[in-house]
């Protein structure tokens, strides 16, 4: 064999040999930082006011992880603008897996439909770590108002054009959306009002500040509970269990508006994929621990897993369906 040959033969097994090192010296450091993180205090931000549905989950779960990892993860509420502010902040944050946002879609699928001047690109910047709760929206209104059925508010609505008030815990949200689904079906003009969160807008609702509101299952449960709202129709596929006298608004000639808002994890681009997967593998564990489950039972929050890559399908899914209600409500940042 000619030496250039044996030479040749020398340099591709010595690069063979140093690339099976690289490999293994990688999968290392991976399980080491998968076994390791977190080393310090993780930031959780929530883009919602305290006291709302959001701020509820996102507490019950960060604590969950900080007991299981044995770091804190400590909740930072940064509402307004549907969310924007928190994610805008959060694509600047380091990718390095301590700071991460526990959100809904709306600052993720719906922002950038109504704005195209958003400060971030959330399926650039943002990783999805995994889904852990859905719960549908909710029509409520004050339990002194005269209004007894979703028909009602309809009627109410034509009587009055463009003079009814909902509350929602901000433009672009799932619960914006729904409302204006419904809107739409119904031929009707309501005046929306956003709050910061769920708790703002329950207040407002039973100051009679707002005729009615669109909201999310644990924003509601206490007050319907004490008896100070009084639920009219729900946005899920079919009727919740917990309330079986409440129609969905398919059943109410409205099948546009049937959505099931999600909860969720995300980090920022580029951060290792053993820290990702270790989250959500947490993460997957925490929604099957009876204690997290019994924590939100009063809440009525449905536990449900999904990890990145369903994450990321409903996502596409989402983005279709919020698209044409955004585009046929005309909704803008503003409104």
């Amino acid at each position: 064999m000619p030496s250039s040959a044996r030479a040749h033969q020398r340099l591709a097994a010595t690069v063979g040999a140093v690339a099976v090192v690289m490999l293994t010296m990688t999968a290392s450091i991976t399980q080491s930082l998968a076994q390791t993180y977190p080393t310090g205090p993780v930031r959780v931000l929530v883009p919602f006011g305290a006291g709302g549905a959001t701020d509820v989950v996102a507490r019950v779960f960060a604590d969950r992880l900080q007991q299981r990892m044995g770091q804190s993860f400590t909740v930072e509420n940064r509402g307004g603008a549907a969310g924007q502010i928190a994610a805008a902040a959060f694509a600047r944050a380091p990718a390095d897996g301590y700071t991460l946002m526990f959100t809904t879609a709306a600052p993720i699928t719906v922002a950038p439909l109504m704005n195209d001047k958003v400060q971030y690109d959330p399926r650039k910047d943002f990783v999805p770590v995994a889904v852990v709760a859905v719960q549908p929206v909710w029509v409520v209104v004050n339990a002194n108002s005269p209004s007894k059925t979703l028909a009602d508010v309809v009627k109410q609505a034509k009587d009055n054009p463009g003079k009814l008030t909902y509350g929602t815990s901000g433009v672009g949200t799932e619960l914006h959306l729904a409302a204006e689904a419904v809107a739409r079906s119904a031929a009707i003009q309501m005046v929306h009002v956003p709050f910061r969160g769920g708790g703002e807008v329950i207040t407002a609702l039973l100051g009679s500040q707002v005729d009615l509101a669109a909201l999310s299952t644990a924003s509601i449960a206490g007050a319907v509970k004490q008896g100070t709202l009084r639920v009219l129709a729900v946005s899920s596929p079919k009727r919740m269990t917990d309330f079986p006298d409440v129609p969905t608004f398919a059943e109410l000639g409205h099948p546009g508006a049937t959505m099931v808002p999600w909860w969720g994890l995300m980090a920022p681009a580029g951060t290792p994929q053993a820290i990702v997967a270790r989250l959500t593998q947490e993460l997957e564990a925490a929604s099957k621990d009876e204690a997290v489950r019994e924590r939100l039972k009063a809440t009525f929050v449905q536990i449900e897993f999904a990890g990145p890559q369903e994450f990321s399908r409903r996502l596409d899914v989402e983005t279709a369906l919020y698209g044409e209600i955004i585009r046929a409500a005309k909704i803008k940042l503003g409104q």
